[in-house]
């Protein structure tokens, strides 16, 4: 009986790190891709606003986000 409660609290709280891991860290892959989105259009259009880029950009992955 014993372990078994060992085993869930260890369940509990790997559960509870990895929610905490997704708040924390759930932005980041979002933010890379907007700054590679914005890199490789900059190097396609160099004539193009920064501020049309970054609208642009928000919109295509907003876009395939919701998809």
């Amino acid at each position: 009986m014993k372990k078994n409660i060992y085993f869930i609290l260890f369940l509990l709280i790997a559960f509870l790190m990895l929610y905490i891991s997704r708040i924390e860290y759930g932005s980041h892959s979002l933010d890379k891709s907007m700054k590679a989105c914005i890199i490789a259009q900059k190097k396609l259009d160099k004539n193009k606003n920064i501020q049309d880029i970054k609208s642009f950009c928000e919109k295509e992955i907003n876009k395939k986000l919701n998809k």
